[in-house]
């Protein structure tokens, strides 16, 4: 027997796609097969945000989501932009009643119970913000599981708030239920997501805090599983020293934004000597992929550091 929802109880599953068509037709695959136990499905919706208009993407949308089980939006975000495109994601959803809003990347695979999870963990607890987790590719190369730049967040402290700027271990966007309410709340004193971290990344964690700050409550459902699925480019040199760089350049704007000049401080010097050590190390890793690898990525960190700190820019990894 199913229930039907009442309007608060909505949801919304969005997706953010730039170019991918293929990839975000393997997530609309997954998603034949969505348990919503005794949810009912016309309760549930499919909102692909489309930030580089195409009709490759849209016509995936057409012919694929026709035979899923929820009913599937498609719309465009011309401005391109992480931020852009989840605040455009939020305003469709709640335009089009949703009560609860879900995010989900387009390139991860959820298991088959991993909304079912996120609305059963948010009746338990009441919260304005669940957190899902995720397991790493089984396909990862060897070596970039033992590089542990890859990692899965640690079972032990996801219900524990102690972490850094109070957030659990698991606190992403690839796997989040959050309420309306704490969507309109936010969304009332500006861009639920920043765009003072459109380039960079960590708009999901600087939303989470602004929201906490507000007195949103926070819960994890580590039942809540999806894979993340990185394409191939993730691990070469080029994609690591990218990624590294851009997580480097979020850390200062976090810490600008949320921390203070302590923070700023600590931050910088502990750059300036994973740069040092890092440029030790490397002639000696040499003969260990995931030990060279993750030199590499430190060292990209650290100059992303320095480099905002200087600068106060930021790289533009999600402009491409």
């Amino acid at each position: 027997m199913t229930t039907n929802p009442a309007p608060d109880q909505r949801v919304a599953i969005c997706v953010c796609t730039h170019n991918r068509a293929e990839v975000l037709k393997r997530l609309l695959l997954t998603l034949l097969d969505i348990e919503l136990g005794s949810y009912d499905p016309a309760g549930v919706e499919l909102i692909v945000i489309d930030n580089n208009p195409n009709s490759a993407t849209r016509d995936i949308c057409e012919q694929t989501g026709s035979s899923l089980p929820i009913n599937v939006h498609y719309t465009t975000e011309p401005e391109p932009g992480i931020t852009y495109a989840r605040n455009r994601a939020v305003a469709v959803a709640l335009e089009r009643g949703a009560g609860f809003v879900a995010f989900l990347d387009d390139d991860d695979v959820p298991q088959a119970d991993w909304l079912l999870q996120l609305l059963q963990r948010q009746q338990e607890t009441g919260a304005d913000l669940v957190f899902g987790s995720w397991i790493l590719d089984e396909q990862m190369p060897d070596w970039a599981r033992e590089s542990g730049i890859f990692r899965s967040p640690t079972k032990t402290k996801q219900d524990k708030k102690g972490g850094r700027y109070g957030l659990p271990d698991c606190a992403s966007t690839c796997n989040l239920l959050v309420s309306k309410n704490i969507l309109t709340r936010v969304g009332a004193v500006g861009p639920i997501f920043s765009h003072a971290f459109c380039n960079s990344g960590g708009e999901d964690k600087d939303f989470f805090i602004r929201a906490h700050h507000m007195g949103a409550s926070l819960a994890s459902a580590e039942k809540s599983i999806i894979h993340r699925i990185h394409g191939p480019e993730r691990y070469t040199a080029r994609g690591l020293i990218r990624r590294g760089f851009k997580n480097g350049c979020s850390q200062v704007n976090m810490a600008r934004y949320h921390g203070d000049g302590q923070r700023m401080l600590k931050l910088l010097l502990t750059a300036l000597a994973k740069m040092l050590i890092s440029l030790i190390v490397l002639p000696f890793s040499v003969f260990s992929k995931s030990m060279f690898m993750h030199s590499l990525y430190r060292m990209a960190k650290a100059g992303g550091v320095l480099y905002t700190t200087v600068t106060g820019r930021s790289i533009k990894y999600y402009s491409r």
